[in-house]
């Protein structure tokens, strides 16, 4: 095997993983056709800034987000201090700021939150990033009335459901894939 040919394997290995830990490769596909005016409403609304001492759904879904990107190891949605922002969350916060070229102040804003939906990608049926899901699934529960939804890192047929759930009470493309627009709706404000 050809030099080239080591270096464009290398290259699509190195792809493959990216793409699995921070979401899809390719261009996003979720969140099915969406009427334009509802895209500007859920895009106009502003982020919820997050930072040390804040709780919440927020708070959980993005610690569970680091720990799947291996930035923290803290993902525990409903449990006791699973939605603190605490000192350790924050250099947590930090680490992926700066590998992401962003102001590593430990505050998640606007510009960190861009970051995370980017790189949260899509997640759907059968998707395999557990951590990322458990922040999700955590979200609709809170977010829905729908308490026997278990937090457990696998985007089976309850999940899917209450994000179509989720996705129809916003007015979003009912697809089941929890894309940008859907992420949008649940994390702003």
């Amino acid at each position: 095997m050809s030099t080239t040919s080591h270096a464009l394997m290398g290259l699509a290995a190195a792809t493959l993983a990216i793409g699995t830990t921070f979401g899809t490769t390719g261009a996003v596909h979720a969140d099915g056709p969406t009427d334009p005016a509802v895209v500007r409403t859920i895009e106009a609304q502003p982020w919820v800034d997050l930072k040390l001492g804040d709780r919440g759904y927020r708070v959980a879904a993005v610690r569970c987000f680091l720990t799947q990107w291996r930035f923290f190891n803290g993902c525990a949605p409903g449990a006791p201090g699973g939605d603190e922002f605490t000192a350790s969350f924050a250099e947590a916060v930090k680490s992926y700021q700066s590998a992401r070229h962003l102001d590593a102040d430990g505050v998640i804003s606007a510009l960190t939150w861009e970051k995370i939906k980017d790189d949260f990608g899509v997640l759907e049926l059968n998707d395999r990033r557990a951590h990322q899901i458990k922040g999700a699934q955590y979200t609709l529960k809170i977010l829905l009335p729908r308490p026997s939804l278990a937090v457990d890192g696998k985007y089976g047929p309850d999940t899917d459901k209450a994000v179509r759930k989720f996705q129809e009470s916003k007015g979003i493309g009912v697809d089941g894939d929890f894309g940008p627009y859907t992420f949008k709706a649940a994390y702003g404000a």
